[in-house]
């Protein structure tokens, strides 16, 4: 019996492309203010409020293609400007307090380095060290917020458990957070934004062992 059109393998494939595609293209519209300042504004430590203030936008924006391309992984299939759209208004009030939380204390941290490197350059990697740290527990704490509802205080302590408790894993993201890196330094300018649903994708998929583990304990501690 032969397939139905929706079956066969090149459906399939059109419809992940349109997929990342649409999605990509909801997530740059929401962080546009960034890319005009990106263009218009050097990123320096006198610009740093700028560019603070114009990321606002990423942390919802980031979680509604998280939360997307984990729909995509479950069901194979998904509406990509209902479900991003959806995603983002179900998400945005504990994203974005979540969002500026983290984000506030990265531009400290890129601000302290800034001064350390004028005073004491050896302090440097200390921050250096700490804004690694921070952007590998993003890679966790958005996922779990978008799957789970945590209090923020037991989102950070389940989000730094699992990024030393799935170790594997956290190298599998690590691994994308330096892929991230060297496309921004490789393609000129802001090219590595048209690549995030595909980031978020590999993201939800290397932490879906992660999410079943999680929510088996979750309901056993509900028991």
């Amino acid at each position: 019996m032969s397939k139905s059109i929706i079956e066969r393998p090149i459906y399939q494939i059109i419809n992940y492309i349109y997929a990342f595609f649409m999605t990509n293209l909801y997530f740059l519209l929401l962080i546009s203010p960034f890319i005009v300042v990106y263009y218009l504004a050097e990123f320096t430590v006198q610009n740093i409020l700028l560019y603070y203030v114009t990321l606002i936008p990423f942390g919802p924006a980031f979680a509604a293609l998280l939360k997307t391309m984990d729909k995509l992984i479950s069901d194979k299939v998904i509406r990509p400007t209902a479900d991003f759209w959806q995603f983002f208004v179900r998400n945005f009030k504990v994203s974005i307090k979540y969002w500026l939380i983290q984000w506030t204390i990265l531009v400290i941290l890129i601000i302290d380095i800034y001064y350390a490197n004028l005073n004491i350059p050896s302090l440097s990697i200390v921050f250096l060290i700490f804004i690694v740290f921070f952007l590998l527990l993003i890679l966790y704490t958005f996922p779990i917020l978008t799957r789970f509802e945590v209090k923020m205080k037991n989102l950070f302590i389940v989000s730094i458990y699992s990024l030393f408790r799935y170790i594997k894993v956290t190298l599998l993201n690590a691994t994308t957070l330096l892929a991230f890196g060297v496309i921004y330094y490789t393609v000129p300018g802001i090219t590595v934004l048209f690549f995030m649903s595909l980031i978020c994708f590999f993201i939800m998929y290397n932490l879906q062992p992660v999410f079943n583990q999680l929510e088996a304990q979750f309901l056993n501690q509900e028991e």
